[in-house]
Protein backbone atom coordinates (compact mmCIF):
# COMPACT_ATOMS: atom_id res chain seq x y z
CA UNK A 1 0.00 0.00 0.00
CA UNK A 2 2.80 2.36 0.82
CA UNK A 3 4.74 1.89 -2.34
CA UNK A 4 1.03 2.94 -4.27
CA UNK A 5 0.41 5.17 -2.45
CA UNK A 6 4.37 6.80 -2.86
CA UNK A 7 3.71 6.36 -6.86
CA UNK A 8 0.47 7.83 -6.87
CA UNK A 9 1.64 10.96 -5.16
CA UNK A 10 5.14 11.41 -7.66
CA UNK A 11 2.42 11.29 -10.36
CA UNK A 12 0.00 13.74 -9.00
CA UNK A 13 3.16 16.59 -8.32
CA UNK A 14 4.33 15.62 -11.79
CA UNK A 15 1.24 16.15 -13.11
CA UNK A 16 0.84 19.81 -13.77
CA UNK A 17 4.44 19.44 -15.41
CA UNK A 18 4.25 16.90 -17.78
CA UNK A 19 2.17 18.36 -20.90
CA UNK A 20 4.28 20.77 -21.16
CA UNK A 21 7.83 18.67 -20.98
CA UNK A 22 5.89 16.94 -23.57
CA UNK A 23 6.02 20.40 -25.90
CA UNK A 24 9.58 20.79 -25.17
CA UNK A 25 10.59 17.16 -26.07
CA UNK A 26 8.25 16.56 -29.33
CA UNK A 27 10.06 13.54 -30.23
CA UNK A 28 8.85 12.10 -26.66
CA UNK A 29 5.20 11.94 -28.61
CA UNK A 30 6.26 10.29 -31.44
CA UNK A 31 7.86 7.94 -29.64
CA UNK A 32 4.06 7.22 -27.58
CA UNK A 33 2.58 7.81 -31.11
CA UNK A 34 4.38 4.41 -32.39
CA UNK A 35 1.47 2.31 -30.97
CA UNK A 36 -1.77 4.14 -32.80
CA UNK A 37 -1.06 1.94 -36.59
CA UNK A 38 -0.96 -0.90 -34.64
CA UNK A 39 -4.71 -0.29 -32.56
CA UNK A 40 -7.89 -1.66 -34.26
CA UNK A 41 -8.93 1.25 -36.56
CA UNK A 42 -12.26 1.09 -34.87
CA UNK A 43 -14.28 -0.36 -31.82
CA UNK A 44 -13.10 0.05 -27.66
CA UNK A 45 -9.55 1.13 -27.01
CA UNK A 46 -8.17 1.55 -23.52
CA UNK A 47 -5.14 3.79 -22.21
CA UNK A 48 -3.46 2.69 -19.40
CA UNK A 49 -1.34 5.69 -18.09
CA UNK A 50 -2.72 8.13 -20.10
CA UNK A 51 -0.75 11.09 -18.32
CA UNK A 52 -2.27 14.37 -19.28
CA UNK A 53 -3.77 12.62 -22.26
CA UNK A 54 -2.18 13.93 -24.87
CA UNK A 55 -2.11 10.69 -26.82
CA UNK A 56 -5.38 9.67 -25.51
CA UNK A 57 -7.15 13.41 -27.22
CA UNK A 58 -5.98 11.66 -30.46
CA UNK A 59 -6.92 7.65 -29.67
CA UNK A 60 -11.05 9.56 -28.84
CA UNK A 61 -10.82 11.23 -32.30
CA UNK A 62 -10.62 7.99 -33.58
CA UNK A 63 -12.55 5.27 -31.80
CA UNK A 64 -16.34 5.36 -30.38
CA UNK A 65 -15.31 4.55 -27.27
CA UNK A 66 -11.78 6.05 -25.28
CA UNK A 67 -11.44 4.85 -21.95
CA UNK A 68 -7.86 6.23 -19.87
CA UNK A 69 -7.67 4.36 -16.79
CA UNK A 70 -4.68 5.84 -14.31
CA UNK A 71 -3.33 5.87 -10.43
CA UNK A 72 -2.70 9.55 -10.31
CA UNK A 73 -6.09 12.27 -9.39
CA UNK A 74 -3.39 14.63 -10.64
CA UNK A 75 -3.00 13.16 -13.83
CA UNK A 76 -6.51 12.44 -14.70
CA UNK A 77 -7.66 16.22 -13.78
CA UNK A 78 -4.86 17.17 -16.02
CA UNK A 79 -5.94 14.77 -18.85
CA UNK A 80 -10.22 15.55 -18.15
CA UNK A 81 -9.68 19.30 -18.95
CA UNK A 82 -7.53 18.42 -21.73
CA UNK A 83 -10.27 16.18 -23.21
CA UNK A 84 -13.31 18.85 -22.37
CA UNK A 85 -11.51 21.48 -24.29
CA UNK A 86 -10.86 19.06 -27.16
CA UNK A 87 -14.52 18.44 -26.78
CA UNK A 88 -13.27 14.20 -26.95
CA UNK A 89 -16.21 12.27 -25.31
CA UNK A 90 -13.96 9.71 -22.96
CA UNK A 91 -14.14 7.95 -19.73
CA UNK A 92 -11.36 8.25 -17.22
CA UNK A 93 -11.23 5.92 -14.61
CA UNK A 94 -9.09 6.09 -11.52
CA UNK A 95 -7.35 2.52 -10.94
CA UNK A 96 -4.86 0.18 -10.87
CA UNK A 97 -3.16 -1.55 -13.95
CA UNK A 98 -2.55 -5.20 -11.82
CA UNK A 99 -6.32 -4.76 -10.81
CA UNK A 100 -7.97 -3.61 -13.97
CA UNK A 101 -11.92 -2.53 -12.82
CA UNK A 102 -13.47 -3.72 -16.38
CA UNK A 103 -14.94 -6.70 -17.92
CA UNK A 104 -12.92 -9.47 -19.76
CA UNK A 105 -13.36 -9.00 -23.41
CA UNK A 106 -14.74 -5.47 -23.10
CA UNK A 107 -11.87 -3.69 -25.40
CA UNK A 108 -10.75 -4.04 -29.09
CA UNK A 109 -7.21 -2.48 -28.49
CA UNK A 110 -4.98 -1.86 -25.17
CA UNK A 111 -2.32 1.27 -25.86
CA UNK A 112 0.20 1.47 -22.63
CA UNK A 113 3.25 4.00 -23.35
CA UNK A 114 6.08 4.47 -20.63
CA UNK A 115 4.22 2.81 -17.99
CA UNK A 116 4.85 -0.56 -17.63
CA UNK A 117 8.21 0.48 -16.99
CA UNK A 118 6.43 2.10 -13.65
CA UNK A 119 4.65 -0.86 -12.44
CA UNK A 120 6.22 -3.16 -9.99
CA UNK A 121 4.50 -6.58 -11.17
CA UNK A 122 4.92 -5.93 -15.24
CA UNK A 123 3.86 -9.63 -15.32
CA UNK A 124 0.20 -9.19 -13.52
CA UNK A 125 -0.21 -5.94 -15.49
CA UNK A 126 0.22 -7.90 -18.91
CA UNK A 127 -2.03 -10.46 -17.93
CA UNK A 128 -4.84 -7.77 -16.70
CA UNK A 129 -4.32 -6.06 -20.02
CA UNK A 130 -4.76 -9.38 -21.96
CA UNK A 131 -7.70 -10.05 -19.98
CA UNK A 132 -9.90 -7.09 -21.01
CA UNK A 133 -8.80 -7.50 -24.92
CA UNK A 134 -11.49 -9.31 -26.92
CA UNK A 135 -10.34 -12.26 -29.38
CA UNK A 136 -8.18 -10.99 -32.01
CA UNK A 137 -7.43 -7.60 -29.99
CA UNK A 138 -4.28 -6.04 -29.65
CA UNK A 139 -2.05 -4.76 -27.11
CA UNK A 140 0.87 -1.56 -28.24
CA UNK A 141 3.66 -1.00 -26.47
CA UNK A 142 5.91 1.34 -26.13
CA UNK A 143 8.64 1.67 -22.72
CA UNK A 144 12.80 1.88 -22.64
CA UNK A 145 14.84 -0.73 -22.52
CA UNK A 146 18.29 -2.51 -22.99
CA UNK A 147 18.92 -2.12 -26.49
CA UNK A 148 19.70 -5.73 -28.14
CA UNK A 149 22.94 -4.81 -29.44
CA UNK A 150 24.00 -3.88 -25.84
CA UNK A 151 25.11 -0.35 -27.06
CA UNK A 152 26.96 1.41 -24.84
CA UNK A 153 24.40 4.14 -24.82
CA UNK A 154 21.69 2.60 -25.40
CA UNK A 155 22.34 0.55 -22.07
CA UNK A 156 23.64 4.35 -19.94
CA UNK A 157 19.99 5.39 -20.71
CA UNK A 158 18.09 2.18 -19.71
CA UNK A 159 20.58 2.28 -16.99
CA UNK A 160 19.48 5.60 -15.73
CA UNK A 161 15.75 4.59 -16.10
CA UNK A 162 16.43 2.26 -13.57
CA UNK A 163 17.92 4.65 -11.42
CA UNK A 164 15.41 6.72 -11.29
CA UNK A 165 13.36 4.09 -9.75
CA UNK A 166 11.63 2.21 -13.32
CA UNK A 167 12.03 -1.73 -14.49
CA UNK A 168 13.68 -2.50 -17.57
CA UNK A 169 12.11 -5.94 -19.02
CA UNK A 170 11.63 -8.49 -21.42
CA UNK A 171 8.05 -6.84 -22.77
CA UNK A 172 7.75 -9.43 -25.16
CA UNK A 173 8.44 -12.55 -22.78
CA UNK A 174 5.81 -11.45 -20.58
CA UNK A 175 3.12 -11.00 -23.81
CA UNK A 176 4.03 -14.56 -24.37
CA UNK A 177 3.34 -15.68 -20.97
CA UNK A 178 0.01 -13.67 -20.47
CA UNK A 179 -1.60 -15.44 -23.36
CA UNK A 180 -1.02 -13.37 -26.20
CA UNK A 181 1.05 -13.60 -29.86
CA UNK A 182 4.01 -11.34 -30.04
CA UNK A 183 3.28 -9.90 -34.03
CA UNK A 184 6.02 -6.85 -33.72
CA UNK A 185 8.98 -6.24 -31.90
CA UNK A 186 11.04 -2.83 -32.79
CA UNK A 187 13.38 -0.85 -31.52
CA UNK A 188 13.89 2.31 -32.20
CA UNK A 189 14.41 5.98 -30.67
CA UNK A 190 17.98 7.35 -29.10
CA UNK A 191 20.25 4.56 -29.49
CA UNK A 192 18.00 2.25 -29.95
CA UNK A 193 16.53 2.58 -26.40
CA UNK A 194 13.05 2.82 -27.22
CA UNK A 195 10.83 -0.53 -28.03
CA UNK A 196 7.54 -0.89 -29.71
CA UNK A 197 6.03 -4.47 -29.12
CA UNK A 198 2.44 -5.64 -30.30
CA UNK A 199 0.97 -8.45 -29.15
CA UNK A 200 -2.83 -10.13 -30.61
CA UNK A 201 -5.14 -12.22 -28.34
CA UNK A 202 -6.08 -15.46 -30.08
Amino acid sequence: MGEWFSTQRFYDWLAPFYAPAQRLLPVWRRYTEAVRPWLPPAGAVLEIGPGPGVLLEKLAGRHPLAVGLDLSPGMLHQAQQRLRDAHRPTRLVRGDAVRLPFARGRFDGVAITFTLSAIPDGLGAVREMARVLRPDGVLALVDAGYPGDSNLLGRGLARLWELGGDFMRDEAALMTQAGLQVIERREFGAFDSIRLVVGRKA
